[in-house]
């Protein structure tokens, strides 16, 4: 298969993906990045899914949906989540990285909830990247495993849905309930700003 920027799950059911991914593609809409997200079924190993993109998203949101397809709100959804990324220049990782393939992961040791791990072939240590500024990069003592990138054919996967944001879930912020209630919790705010002078 053809080596590129995409996201492997492994263990979940294939619903739960659906059910993830649909989520993933209405939280990021606008970005642009989640419209036409192609998931792909192994035909060769259980409970195996590839995610591809169609508009390939930089590599701060790439990390990102990792770390969302760790924790998505989907109830009892276990999956091992790992991206298989290409550096670039612009990916803002030290020179030595550019153009190497990186394995993104969040580690089974992250207390915190809000960062990706990586390691990278050929190097020893891993690195963590947590969202937060200051936070964006930080060598690891020690890997928790080495860089591996399965080889696969063609063959081994089946198309199995395209995912495109659902409009519905943009929508409701503008309902007139939504407006209502902003307008209430304004109001009763200005009151309360009042009686305190």
């Amino acid at each position: 298969m053809e080596s590129s920027n995409y996201i492997l799950l492994y263990g979940p059911r294939q619903e739960d993906v659906a059910s993830a991914v649909q989520q993933l593609t209405d939280l990021y809409a606008e970005s642009g990045f989640t419209d036409g997200i192609t998931v792909k079924k192994s035909t060769v190993k259980e409970d195996l899914y590839m995610l591809y993109f169609s508009n390939q998203p930089d590599f701060e949101r790439f990390k990102y949906f990792v770390n969302y397809l760790t924790y998505p709100e989907v109830d009892n959804f276990k999956a091992k989540v790992l991206g298989y990324w290409t550096v670039t220049a612009e990916d803002n990782l030290p020179q030595k990285y550019i153009g190497q393939r990186a394995l993104v992961y969040v580690s089974e040791q992250d207390t915190e909830g809000d960062n990706v791990c990586a390691v990278f072939e050929g190097h020893e240590s891993a690195i963590k990247m947590g969202f937060a500024s200051g936070e964006e990069y930080q060598v690891l003592g020690e890997k928790e495993f080495s860089f591996y990138e399965p080889q696969f054919e063609t063959q081994d996967f089946s198309p199995l849905k395209t995912f495109t944001p659902d409009g519905s879930h943009h929508q409701e912020a503008t309902k007139p309930g939504c407006s209502l209630m902003l307008a209430t919790f304004l109001a009763f705010g200005f009151f309360l700003l009042w009686m305190i002078k």
